[in-house]
């Protein structure tokens, strides 16, 4: 026994010596490998462009193609053409759909986030965030085919927050602007994409000194841009509390100053006519404002409240008619109608009623919808026993649904777009299941359902152009042939 032992000490005493000796010659005699500079491009890596920790607001331009088609159809901006998501073109929508559901003439794979589509003359604007180069691109397509035509991008390093981006571009004949994540706002020539001036809202009005000193808000900008009259209007928050900017130039034409301090939301600016004023209403965080938009007095403040100020806000405010606006608020907030008087040296604002979302009209995300004297919102997941349901109220009673879906129809989180073309309305559910409604007054019959897509979060705003419906998941762009 004893001599196994010492034999197998043995064997380890010779290997060891064995690979010791024969390290050791190699480090004198071995001569190393040379040392050859890695010459970009050549180890078959990717072509690095070189990072700047500065912000060059639409710095790259590629073009893919050229414009295969120009087909019928425009959603200029968020909302459409009046801002009411309602389709006014006259082009025929089927009135039914086969088991096979509508065609997907394209689609096309997208940077995770649910900014919505613009479509103007045949082509559609997307702003996408490519998450291996960490850059915002507006990107261009072909209406009818999806063919790319060009981006324009810069660098932006961003970290995942429930997604990227979140806003819809405003067009026009002559003018594109668009808002990114972090509040950089760029403008181009539509056709060519040709550069033509850009803000970075927090360099500009950022608030200096205190813990959030920048002024985009959590989960990134989701604030869409407005076009009136070739005047990009704007609210940055922070040091004014809305700006309009010249399309043709960049040059800030005025400033409605921040008096009460308010925040740039998730909301979106919407012109109204109150009491025959033409004005700008604004629900931001900390508060509800009006803000001229007639040349005589334009970005001249008529009147705020902060009477509602919900922490969060998202969906954008609603004329009602009769001089009343009707806001709403995120995370269960829930709405509030808000009176505007006119009085011999101005404007007042008066919450006349408001409501937790489980006692009357809501919405978390999506702006609800109009429609004669009725509006339409699919509720939030904390909306009590109309949660997550498609819901009808009148104008003039925000606490009672005068119709809902039932609770075996409910839409996933409560968070998915809907959108109308005359009597048709098109919901989308949260994992990509689109429905098709027919409008009957004060209620709705379902037509159809089809599951377009397997999605997650189908949360970005639809777009209807011609007999296209464009829709988006959190990483897909799909175009829809709805037409007869």
């Amino acid at each position: 026994m004893l001599l196994q032992v010492r034999k197998r000490i043995f064997i380890v005493v010779v290997v060891v010596s064995v690979f010791a000796f024969i390290l050791f010659w190699w480090l004198l005699k071995g001569q190393p490998l040379d040392l050859i500079e890695r010459i970009p491009g050549m180890d078959n890596r990717p072509k690095m462009e070189a990072k700047s920790d500065t912000v060059i607001i639409g710095q790259y331009f590629d073009t893919l193609s050229g414009i295969d088609a120009i087909v019928d159809g425009d959603w200029p901006r968020f909302r459409g053409t009046d801002l009411d998501n309602i389709s006014k073109d006259t082009t025929k929508l089927a009135e039914t759909w086969d088991t096979s559901g509508p065609a997907i003439v394209w689609r096309t794979t997208l940077g995770e986030g649910y900014a919505g589509p613009a479509v103007h003359k045949g082509r559609v604007y997307l702003l996408d965030y490519n998450e291996r180069k960490k850059a915002d691109v507006l990107r261009c397509f072909s209406l009818s085919s999806g063919i790319e035509l060009w981006r324009r991008w810069y660098y932006v390093d961003l970290k995942r927050n429930h997604g990227y981006s979140r806003t819809i571009p405003a067009v026009t004949d002559k003018y594109l602007v668009t808002i990114g994540p972090r509040s950089h706002v760029m403008c181009v020539d539509p056709i060519t994409g040709k550069m033509l001036w850009s803000i970075d809202l927090e360099k500009e009005f950022g608030i200096p000194g205190t813990e959030k000193g920048r002024i985009t808000p959590d989960f990134y900008t989701g604030q869409c841009p407005l076009i009136d009259n070739d005047v990009a209007v704007i609210a940055p928050g922070g040091k004014a509390l809305m700006i309009g900017v010249d399309c043709a130039s960049g040059r800030i034409l005025w400033q409605t100053p921040n008096r009460d301090s308010l925040r740039m939301s998730h909301s979106s600016i919407i012109p109204m006519l109150i009491h025959g004023k033409r004005m700008y209403v604004y629900n931001a965080v900390g508060g509800v404002c009006g803000v001229s938009s007639e040349k005589m007095d334009i970005g001249k403040l008529m009147w705020t409240t902060t009477d509602w100020s919900p922490a969060t806000t998202a969906a954008s405010p609603l004329f009602l008619g009769n001089n009343e606006i009707a806001v709403f608020g995120s995370y269960g907030a829930g709405g509030a109608r808000i009176v505007i008087s006119a009085t011999g040296s101005g404007y007042s604002a008066t919450v006349s009623e408001q409501h937790k979302a489980t006692n009357g009209l809501a919405s978390d995300q999506q702006t609800p919808i109009i429609t004669g004297n009725f509006i339409w919102s699919v509720l939030p997941e904390n909306a009590g026993a109309l949660k997550k349901q498609l819901v009808c109220y009148k104008k003039s009673d925000l606490l009672t649904a005068v119709w809902s879906s039932g609770k075996e129809n409910r839409f996933g989180r409560g968070l998915g777009p809907y959108i109308v073309s005359g009597d048709k309305l098109y919901l989308l559910d949260d994992d990509g299941k689109l429905y098709f409604y027919r409008i009957q007054e004060n209620k709705v019959t379902l037509i159809a359902s089809h599951k377009v897509i397997k999605g997650i979060e189908a949360w970005g705003p639809m777009a209807i152009a011609g007999k296209y419906l464009i829709m988006r998941d959190a990483r897909n762009l799909l175009c829809l042939n709805i037409g007869k």
